[in-house]
């Protein structure tokens, strides 16, 4: 049994993190003697020695039937280490290649079929001991992934493969532009070779991804079994495989297309393979700034529809004559199809590693691969054979490209509708992501996002947080939610802050928000009180009762007026008493607010209660005084008139009394009326008027109209003009409001 402190030691040994350059490097490597020793090369290679559509076609399908000696690798991890047998197995496939190197000389000697020969045999043997190795490679990049930022992870390792590729995709042009022949392909070979087995000795160095290796016992035929169990990963399965036969065919034919249908060099079409590994480096870009905000089912579908779109063209396949017009097509259709085949190859193991359990990685890996080389070795193998059918039944090279990729296209498009069917597994839906694509808001926001995991100092984290505050966008919620936890005060008040600006909040945010609220009073408890009375959570009344009582009275102001959006009439009568007998002028003008909102009209005697108090702060009268008003209705537009009074105060009675011009009620008008309110405003004068006024005529509660006309006639209540200025808008709005004789119903 392994103590805590070695166990702590341990852990601190296997962060990914410190071992992620090591990684970068043998990535790097390994991509470099791929294009070298497979793919466009090997077909060009091939095409120089005669090959057939077929033989093209079964070249390409070693590539994915490399997968199904995953099992084998898998057996292997049984007795051996996941790293020994990833490297060891990638030490073969180099050394199985070495035969290669004497194909194009057979070919040159007047031997193509033997040269033919042997190059087959190199590939299989470099696909074999690849397959077996594969078994490694995903708990590996999982364990280099961690838990946090996974999807930026597999991107940035997209964009340095993709990247890779482009430099030596591009090297490999300029050598065949040069020196075209077989000592140009034989050095290019060579050295693929040497360069992978450089690799391999720096990725048998990285440590071992334990906590990826299968609990003794376990079977993979069980965990299989009980994996297509699972609808969710069931469904996965029926997506992913025409989706790999379609990309399997795309790369494979890829190549040829250029060559057969618009008779370019190798050079151009090394330059072509260029162009599609740049697509693949900007959507390397694009989703590591975005996998992990939106989720990878979004950009599944996404990405299905560009390479759907890529297809068209391809389908398309037009007659062009002028050479720079089919240099920009090719250009153009190898970008946008690699940055579409990729970007759902990509997304769609994103959406695996989330899918899978961690101790179930490496056994369903085996699944994901050999679903992966079933569907490109269906894809690359059976398009060969189309094009060889339909050229031996007669039809033109341009209209065989065309059905193949028309094909394609029906194929990528119909499985990119089943997408929809899969499970969310924490994403955002793509309507929702189509709007974070086209918002310049949410985009910035996603950059903001970016900074704030690289931030170093808590200014700098303020600094962003704040300006991810000012965007409002939703993606925030969960980049911002591990910030309630910072030791520094500010921090939290500033991710509290632009949460609250976010147009909506998860369940899971609201949780731990509410539990700000019972951590933190005294420091930021009132500000997720605030939020979790905007938000309308219910949950936390029981903890916002309690804070009434609470010695913060930052946290008691907060939760008043939580309690009063939340609707909760049973609190009325103890924030009742806490504005009647509150010193507090912020306790004070938020309970007068949090009744308001709750808006009965049995508090009115309470908030004129307190008007009785010698020396209330200026802004909490004006506060009781809007209150009242609002219980009231408004006043027919008290709040700007009252607002126009303090203002200039000749403006505002004049704004007032405009009210009564034109009248027709019943009630008394006219200039006496007037100037008697005018005077009462002014003065404190003609106050029975008023009273007598609001007793007749007023059709408010008659409690309210007992408490008001009383106020009216207290000589300690008319001391306050403010107080005077809304009794009178009380006593216009019931002269209008009552009818001229004649027109009762």
């Amino acid at each position: 049994m392994i103590n805590k402190a070695a166990g702590s030691a341990s852990m601190a040994i296997l962060r990914p993190e410190r071992h992620r350059p090591a990684f970068y490097t043998f990535t790097l490597l390994n991509t470099f003697s791929f294009i070298f020793l497979s793919g466009s090369i090997l077909t060009l290679i091939a095409l120089s020695m005669g090959a057939s559509g077929t033989y093209i076609g079964i070249l390409g399908a070693l590539t994915y039937l490399a997968f199904f000696f995953m099992p084998l690798g898998r057996w292997a991890i049984r007795r051996q280490r996941i790293i020994a047998v990833f490297g060891w197995s990638w030490m073969f496939r180099y050394w199985g290649m070495i035969p290669s190197v004497a194909a194009p000389f057979l070919a040159l000697a007047g031997a193509p079929r033997w040269g033919l020969a042997l190059l087959l045999l190199s590939a299989f043997l470099f696909n074999f001991f690849r397959g077996t190795g594969l078994i490694g490679n995903n708990p590996v990049v999982a364990f280099m992934a961690g838990q946090r930022s996974r999807g930026a992870f597999l991107s940035t390792l997209t964009i340095l493969n993709s990247l890779t590729a482009i430099g030596s995709s591009a090297v490999i042009a300029l050598v065949l532009a040069k020196e075209p022949g077989p000592l140009a392909y034989t050095l290019l070979l060579v050295v693929g070779i040497l360069s992978g087995i450089v690799g391999t000795i720096i990725l048998l160095r990285l440590p071992e991804p334990e906590e990826y290796r299968p609990p003794d016992g376990t079977s993979m035929l069980k965990t299989v079994r009980e994996a297509f169990k699972d609808k969710d990963f069931r469904r996965f399965m029926w997506v992913f495989t025409p989706l790999s036969f379609a990309a399997g065919t795309v790369r494979t034919f890829i190549i040829t297309h250029a060559h057969a249908l618009y008779s370019q060099s190798d050079g151009l079409v090394m330059l072509y393979a260029v162009s599609f590994n740049l697509g693949i480096v900007v959507m390397g870009f694009v989703s590591r700034r975005i996998m992990d905000r939106l989720g990878a089912k979004p950009l599944f579908a996404l990405f299905g529809v560009v390479a759907a779109l890529a297809m068209l063209p391809l389908a398309l396949s037009p007659a062009i004559s002028e050479q720079s017009l089919v240099l920009l097509f090719l250009l153009a259709v190898n970008f946008i199809a690699g940055f579409g085949v990729a970007g759902q190859e990509n997304a769609g193991q994103a959406y695996f590693f989330s899918l899978v359990k961690t101790e179930h990685v490496m056994d369903l890996a085996v699944v994901y691969y050999v679903i992966l080389g079933l569907g490109g070795t269906l894809g690359s193998f059976l398009g060969g054979v189309f094009l060889d059918l339909a050229a031996a039944l007669g039809a033109s090279r341009q209209l065989s490209y065309q059905g193949l990729y028309g094909l394609m296209l029906a194929i990528i498009a119909l499985a990119t509708m089943g997408i929809s069917r899969l499970s969310s597994m924490g994403s955002i839906t793509v309507r929702q992501s189509l709007g974070v694509l086209f918002s310049l808001r949410d985009l910035k926001a996603i950059g903001l996002l970016d900074r704030l995991g690289k931030s170093r100092s808590p200014g700098e984290e303020l600094e962003v947080i704040r300006e991810i505050g000012s965007r409002g966008s939703p993606l925030a919620e969960s980049e911002l939610l591990p910030y309630l936890s910072s030791p520094r005060f500010d921090v939290r008040i500033e991710a509290l802050l632009a949460i609250e600006n976010l147009d909506k909040l998860s369940q899971k945010a609201l949780k731990t928000i509410h539990q700000e609220l019972v951590t933190r009073p005294w420091s930021s408890a009132y500000l997720a009180a605030r939020l979790l009375g905007k938000w309308q959570y219910k949950a936390a009344i029981p903890e916002l009762r309690k804070a009434l009582e609470a010695e913060d009275y930052m946290l008691q102001s907060a939760a008043v007026l939580a309690l009063a959006r939340l609707g909760d009439q049973e609190s009325r009568g103890a924030i009742e008493r806490i504005a009647d007998s509150t010193q507090n002028p912020r306790l004070l003008v938020s309970s007068v607010a949090a009744l308001e909102t709750l808006g009965s009209l049995d508090s009115v005697p309470v908030l004129v209660a307190i008007l009785r108090r010698p020396n209330p702060p200026s802004f909490a009268f004006d506060e009781i005084v809007l209150a009242l008003a609002g219980m009231l209705g408004g006043l027919n537009g008290f709040y700007r008139l009252y607002s126009e009074w303090l203002r200039d105060e000749r403006e505002g009675v004049s704004f007032l009394m405009d009210r009564l011009s034109g009248s027709t009620a019943a009630g008394p008008s006219g200039e006496l009326f007037r100037a008697a309110l005018e005077a009462y405003i002014a003065r404190g004068e003609q106050s029975p008027l008023v009273a007598k006024t609001l007793i007749e005529l007023s059709p408010m509660d008659e409690g309210v109209i007992a408490v008001l006309t009383e106020a009216c006639l207290d000589a300690e209540l008319a001391s306050h003009r403010g107080f005077r200025f809304f009794l009178a808008a009380c006593a216009i709005a019931a002269a209008l409001a009552t009818k001229p004789k004649g027109q009762n119903k």
